[in-house]
């Protein structure tokens, strides 16, 4: 059974490095604004499970004895919508953090998930983790603020860039409410019926946040109209936005077959793979990517990373 989880959450990691870069790189030559990038990227993969869920659990979400009124008012399925808005919250700030700073900064930093992971399961799911957890913990913190940290003048406090950590903090904390809630649902819906109602949710919060994207009339600082556009940069969003809903899937698979906390942790092997990601393309398509790699910076984003991975990894030993 371990190797089933542990299958799903690679997989989940590889996924989420792959839509990290692509959506840095679209940011980067074409959209910066944090909620056309929410837009384009979760709206195709919330379709995708409530079409999905529609077609495949028709009677299950309808309720088949019970009526329609008594399925959407029970608590399980409130709380999945509300999980839904949530996980709409994530992606909006951790675009809006994408938008801002490096990749290679960003995505390691948000590895203190799992801290807020741990500290959600035990309390309300009851999960405990062994003593070895807290200097995985710490490694990850370390970590953390040590790659946020910008070589050149001015105090500690400037260089570090603490807004970097707070930003990727308040991800970090509506990803860890997210996959703290979808692992406590698994108990009450199977996983298509629990990512049909999640989607639900997540799809009617963001068509609630599209008017207010950069282009919009209804932003008082942009009279320019809608950007609402097909193009090459949307195009290559909406395919991560499918991704993003395979990744979805591996995740909650390997939710429902291991502890939340270890699941999580797996899945941050995504930082190693987005540091080679985007050094790769720093290097070889600048013109797609350019993100500060002299000496300094590359053996400091580098040991950041590995110190990070690290931390998950002496997490998931800790498990035995």
């Amino acid at each position: 059974m371990t190797s089933i989880w542990f299958g799903y959450a690679l997989v989940t990691a590889t996924v989420y490095a792959g839509i990290a870069l692509l959506s840095k790189v679209v940011s980067g030559t074409e959209i910066d604004d944090p909620i056309l990038l929410t837009v384009y990227t979760c709206v195709p993969f919330y379709a995708v499970y409530v079409l999905g869920g529609a077609a495949l659990e028709w009677s299950a979400l309808t309720g088949g004895e019970r009526s329609v009124t008594s399925v959407l008012l029970s608590a399980s399925v409130l709380a999945a919508l509300a999980f839904g808005v949530v996980s709409t919250v994530a992606y909006g700030v951790y675009y809006w953090g994408l938008v801002n700073g490096d990749v290679s900064r960003f995505v390691p930093a948000l590895a203190m998930e799992i801290i807020f992971v741990l500290i959600l399961g035990y309390v309300l799911l009851g999960e405990a983790f062994p003593p070895g957890v807290y200097g995985g913990v710490g490694l990850v913190v370390f970590g953390a603020l040590a790659i946020s940290y910008e070589h050149g003048e001015g105090s500690v406090l400037e260089r570090l860039r603490l807004p970097t950590v707070a930003i990727a903090a308040g991800a970090a904390v509506a990803f860890a409410v997210l996959n703290t809630g979808m692992k406590a649902l698994t108990d009450s819906f199977g996983t298509v019926e629990l990512l049909f109602w999640i989607s639900l949710g997540g799809l009617l919060s963001v068509v609630a946040i599209a008017p207010l994207h950069a282009g919009s009339r209804l932003r008082a600082d942009d009279s320019e109209g809608s950007h609402w556009r097909l193009t090459n940069g949307t195009q290559l969003l909406l395919v991560g936005g499918l991704l993003n809903a395979v990744a979805l899937f591996t995740f909650l698979r390997a939710l429902e077959h291991g502890p939340v906390s270890l699941a999580t942790a797996i899945t941050k092997l995504d930082v190693l793979l987005v540091f080679v990601g985007a050094l790769t393309l720093s290097k070889l398509a600048p013109a797609l990517l350019t993100e500060q790699f002299d000496p300094f910076t590359l053996v400091q984003k580098a040991s950041a990373s590995v110190i990070i991975l690290a931390g998950t990894i002496l997490i998931q030993l800790s498990y035995g």
